[in-house]
């Protein structure tokens, strides 16, 4: 999947609001969203999810009208980053109620691969 250019933050129609995020919350990888979890403030956080939390449907559905065979054009890349940040973010507001779990396997030593790393 191709990556979106950092400088450009823009995203598709309908979600201009979030463009200013596109600097600090779109990741490519599930490492780096966690990383950024884990070293944000509560506050952060929470504000992270209050503003993107309700346009998740509509994130969803304008996605789910793009071919799951196809590269993703990058304001919509874009858009499908902020909304797995959204989840990332949302397990901590929800559940754990801080950045990190407690006990949990220290970040530095977690580490999600490409499965396809793995076959090849």
């Amino acid at each position: 999947m191709q990556q979106p250019s950092p400088a450009d933050g823009s995203l598709p129609q309908g979600f201009e609001s979030l463009a200013h995020l596109t600097a600090d919350w779109v990741h490519a990888t599930e490492n780096a969203r966690r990383e950024k979890r884990a070293t944000s403030s509560m506050e952060d956080l929470r504000a992270y999810y209050e503003l993107v939390g309700p346009l998740v449907p509509a994130i969803a559905a304008h996605l789910d009208s793009f071919p799951v065979d196809a590269p993703l054009p990058p304001p919509e890349l874009r858009l499908l980053r902020l909304a797995q940040m959204y989840m990332e973010v949302a397990w901590a507001v929800e559940f754990v109620g801080e950045p990190e779990e407690p006990g949990q396997v220290p970040r530095h030593r977690w580490r999600v691969h490409d499965v396809r790393e793995l076959v090849s």
